[in-house]
């Protein structure tokens, strides 16, 4: 299975089963390097600042089903940035999609990415 469809499947499972409260306003989805390679995983959160990233450490959604390993085959040979790269291309491709206008994250003031130690990357 594809990473794209894993990322899908995930995020469609997250939206009929895991809602939010109404008031959470920005999501991130963090990335985690593992021995066997990444993760996604995702929090919301009832705060967003724009000049201080640590609003993603103020979990206030957390879906049971938080976590998504990326398939070995999605990012062999890749190093972190290349990575990232993928993280925010499926973020922006979902971001285009229909699935996207009947999601939790629609309303969201804010979707971010990237790794615990770096920069979040915005993506909306």
């Amino acid at each position: 299975m594809s990473l794209t469809t894993e990322f899908n499947t995930w995020i469609q499972s997250i939206n009929d089963l895991e809602k939010p409260n109404p008031e959470i306003i920005a999501f991130n989805f963090g990335l985690l390097e593992r021995n066997n390679g990444y993760t996604f995983y995702l929090i919301g959160s009832l705060k967003f600042d724009s000049e201080d990233d640590d609003w993603a450490c103020i979990v206030d959604y957390e879906p049971k089903q938080k976590y998504l390993d990326f398939p070995l085959e999605a990012i062999k040979g890749k190093d972190w940035n290349q990575v990232l790269e993928v993280a925010e291309n499926l973020l922006l491709n979902y971001m285009k999609s229909d699935e996207f206008e009947h999601s939790i994250f629609h309303k969201a003031v804010a979707i971010t990415t990237g790794f615990d130690d770096g920069d979040l990357i915005r993506i909306k």
